[in-house]
Order: structure tokens, then C-alpha cells, then sequence
């Protein structure tokens, strides 16, 4: 199992980091978690073969999430792909189609062929020997999803967008590797959105996986590297990473 990190940063312009995508490859499946701005480049930089892909779940409909799955259509229907392109999504899907499909760019519908799958709260998606588990996160107003993507005995967990919450700390328990967010430092912040170092560390503490991997990180949590991740790894014995974009992990 290999993971390949596209984009580890948020909407805040940071020139070293674009918007969120985590490529995971097991057992001669490619799925793509979140295509934001700046994914498909990123995708091309590293030498991914774009036509190896056939399954996309977009965890929620923010623009840093999803912005470059059009873009992602477009170039796979000038490539000659000539598969079924599956997307998996929460329902707010519906409506997002049709936005894109019916009234900005209705051209693309006669050119890829894309299967929409709506993701239930705890769904299990079954790709070939890859599953792929959904839970429900706390993301502001906004329904959202973490996966757990499962194959030969090891097990990635990507948090996307969400505030400490049971749901994603169950999901994760136990995982090889958590790739969780931490999008601002300790202080005070809105409830319910996102997740600062030390509540991170609480979810790492609960959680046990082996390796934590910080993701979806604001320009002012790159400017305290060393401090944000001695914060997360004062109560595991994890390693505590911070993502990079272009970074790889196998298992």
C-alpha cells in the first residue's frame, strides 16, 4: 500500500503547498481522497498515470476538495480514457452535479462517463480486495466524511475536514497510518470545524495508530513545525510527521 500526498495545505496560498488530495494505491486500485486546487498538477509532477485511476471520493464540498475534479474529467477525456470514472461523495453531491454537469459545463457529460455513488454516514465500499470505510466528521454546517482504506491486514485513515469528534477517532483506532487535519494552531477558534494541536494529541492518545501523518495545515502551523508536532506526540509513541506535498508512505 502506497500513499502519495498531492496536497497537504488549506485555502490560505502557501507556494509550497497546494489544496487537498491524498492518492492511495493497494492491490492494483488507485483512489483518489479530495482533488482541490492544485491536485492535478500535482498528480503530473509525480508521474502518476492519470488513467490508472477509476475511483475518486471527494470527502465534502469545499472548494479546497473538490475544485480540481472537473479539471481532472477534462484531461482524462483528452487522454482517451475509456473507463467508468466511479465518484463516491456525501448527498450534497446531488445538487453539486447538476450545477456542474447541467448548467456550467454540460459539454462533459457526452465526453467521460462518471458513476456517483452517495455516501451514507458509515458506509463500506468494497473495490475488489481494497475496502474503503466512511464515517461522518464535524465540519462547521457542512455533511463530511473521513476514510479508512483497508488492504492485506493494513489500514491508511484520512481525516479530511473535521473538529474532534468519536466517530473519526473510532475509525481510526488502530490505523497504520492517521493523516488528520490541524488546521490552525492552539487558541481560540470557532467550534466545531477544526482541530488544533492539542486536541489532535488527544485524538492520537484515544486513537493509538502507528504513525501520524499532519495534514491540511495553514502557513501559521508550518511557521511551528517543531512546536505543533512535540504538542501531538507528548502522549503516543506514534511518529508524528508533518505532511509534505509530493511526500510518499508505503506499507
Amino acid at each position: 500500500m502506497k500513499v502519495s500526498f498531492l496536497g497537504t495545505g488549506t485555502s490560505l496560498p502557501d507556494p509550497d503547498r497546494v489544496q487537498s488530495g491524498v492518492l492511495v494505491e493497494a492491490g492494483g486500485i488507485s483512489l483518489l481522497l479530495d482533488v482541490g486546487s492544485g491536485v492535478l498538477q500535482r498528480m503530473t509532477q509525480s508521474g502518476v498515470d492519470l488513467t490508472s485511476i477509476e475511483h475518486v471520493f471527494i470527502s465534502h464540498f469545499h472548494i479546497d476538495h473538490c475544485s480540481d475534479f472537473l479539471s481532472f474529467c477534462q484531461s482524462l477525456w483528452l487522454l482517451g480514457y475509456n473507463k467508468t470514472l466511479e465518484l463516491y461523495a456525501p448527498p450534497r453531491m446531488r445538487e453539486w452535479s447538476r450545477g456542474m454537469y447541467d448548467i456550467a459545463f454540460p459539454y462533459l457529460r457526452e465526453k467521460l462517463l462518471v458513476e456517483k455513488t452517495v455516501l451514507k454516514e458509515d458506509d463500506v465500499i468494497h473495490l475488489g480486495p481494497v475496502v474503503v470505510s466512511t464515517a461522518p466528521t464535524t465540519h462547521s454546517t457542512l455533511e463530511s466524511r473521513a476514510f479508512r482504506v483497508e488492504h492485506d491486514g493494513k489500514s491508511i485513515v484520512y481525516s479530511s475536514d473535521t473538529a474532534p469528534c468519536r466517530e473519526v477517532i473510532e475509525l481510526a483506532t488502530g490505523a497504520d497510518i492517521l493523516i488528520h487535519e490541524c488546521n490552525w494552531l492552539d487558541g481560540d477558534h470557532p467550534k466545531g470545524v477544526h482541530t488544533s494541536p492539542s486536541e489532535l494529541a488527544e485524538i492520537v492518545e484515544h486513537a493509538e495508530p502507528g504513525k501520524v501523518v499532519i495534514n491540511h495545515i495553514s502557513p501559521e502551523v508550518v511557521a511551528k513545525e517543531k512546536q505543533v508536532k512535540a504538542t501531538v506526540g507528548r502522549r503516543t509513541r506514534a511518529e508524528v510527521i508533518l505532511a509534505q506535498d509530493l511526500m510518499t508512505l508505503s506499507l
